[in-house]
């Protein structure tokens, strides 16, 4: 591999793990704003979690359970079941996957995703453990 192909993958893969723990920064504060507005209500960690998607851009909710993500068009049922961190892991998946699809050969958008998804882990791990 040459020096400058080197260092553009080593500038790809810090941007993955800072795009990776950045989503999972503002998911957390928008789950636990959500938590406290809602507490008087008792709603599901799933139902919170909905809440908290729809505070980013381009997602909105289409059916009570189902989620639309407008760029890409794509729909996601997201069931009672899911937590916080399977919403995060969603998220990295279809927006940087999204966006990386734009940019990249599809190995290398794999490989950036993995970095993505280990930077929320690892975040994630530290504030509010597994």
């Amino acid at each position: 591999m040459r020096f400058v192909e080197l260092l553009q993958r080593r500038w790809f893969e810090g941007n993955a793990r800072l795009w990776g723990k950045e989503c999972a920064r503002v998911m957390l504060f928008a789950f636990m704003v959500k938590k406290n507005q809602y507490e008087s209500t008792a709603p599901s960690y799933a139902w919170i979690s909905r809440r908290a998607l729809e505070t980013r851009t381009d997602w909105r909710q289409v059916g009570e359970t189902t989620m639309l993500y407008d760029p890409s068009g794509q729909v996601v049922e997201m069931s009672d079941d899911l937590n916080l961190r399977s919403v995060i892991h969603l998220v990295i998946e279809i927006e940087y996957g999204y966006e990386l699809s734009k940019l990249t050969t599809p190995w290398e958008c794999a490989d950036m995703l993995r970095e993505a998804h280990g930077a929320a882990d690892g975040y994630l791990d530290k504030k509010v453990g597994r």
